[in-house]
């Protein structure tokens, strides 16, 4: 399944990609030069929408065709493909997500805030070592619900702050986000609790990374967006694992040739 997954790895980042373009092209139009302020009805915002929906059907029809149904439900056997590479890019992504979370810890002055930040760093610990958690029992387990928790708490905490804010497009994007992050960890909870669905687990790991790729030339904080951009390389690493990790459909053995018969003379 190497092919699947670099196939839809790929994927999930060009889509991001493209919509980090999009996004910040729309941050370019969509405000009045006199005024400052952004102008309600440009086109722009209309492609924003129609090519996040067609992102998001997009990445859902392309999981149908990754042979998901060949995937085990067994937590171990879904992330036994791990190699250097993998894991240098989890840490990699869990210094990032640590490190964001950290300073919004920092600069943040509400409590709510801080102690989703706080979730936020135990979480970057959680994300370096999914691969591992269904070696450590109930306790792997229950440390996948720290993410879930992180996120939760995240979304509602943002929405507060922001929901003064007239102007939905300089939040909204990043609600999404979060949204797609929090239903990625949550599918990927799921796993250590015998409830998998492999395609949605893919689907959301790479919608979550694509959401957390488009935000990241939005006016946030540095925190937000080295904890978006962590958790964009995790989540596409996990979900080129959980694709690498299911095995080969096994082809049925050449039967050859029919053997000669001998004719009655």
């Amino acid at each position: 399944m190497q092919k699947e997954a670099w196939t839809y790895s790929i994927a999930g980042t060009v889509l991001g990609a493209f919509g980090l373009l999009l996004r910040w092209l729309q941050w370019e139009i969509i405000y009045d030069e006199a005024s400052a302020l952004p102008v309600a009805g440009r086109p722009i915002s209309y492609v924003v929408i129609f090519y996040l929906a067609a992102m998001t059907a997009g990445l859902w029809q392309l999981s149908g065709k990754m042979k998901t149904d060949l995937a085990s439900d067994d937590p171990e056997k879904a992330m036994t493909v791990t190699g250097r590479l993998e894991n240098v890019l989890l840490v990699i992504a869990a210094l990032a997500a640590g490190g964001g979370s950290a300073l919004l810890f920092l600069k943040e002055t509400g409590v709510l805030l801080r102690i989703a930040a706080l979730l936020g760093i135990l979480s970057a610990f959680v994300l370096a070592n999914y691969p591992s958690l269904s070696r450590w029992g109930s306790f792997g387990a229950g440390l996948t619900l720290l993410p879930v928790a992180f996120f939760s708490l995240w979304i509602v905490t943002f929405y507060k702050t922001n929901a003064v804010n007239p102007v939905v497009w300089e939040y909204g994007m990043q609600i999404l986000a979060i949204a797609g992050a929090l239903l990625a960890v949550y599918r990927l909870s799921s796993y250590l609790f015998f409830r998998a669905s492999p395609r949605r687990a893919v689907f959301a790991c790479a919608l979550g990374q694509a959401l957390c790729l488009t935000v990241l030339m939005d006016n946030a904080s540095v925190g937000a967006r080295v904890v978006f951009a962590g958790w964009a390389i995790g989540l596409g690493t996990l979900s080129w694992v959980l694709l690498h990790s299911i095995p080969e459909p096994q082809k049925e053995d050449d039967p050859g040739p029919a053997p000669a018969t001998e004719n009655n003379s």
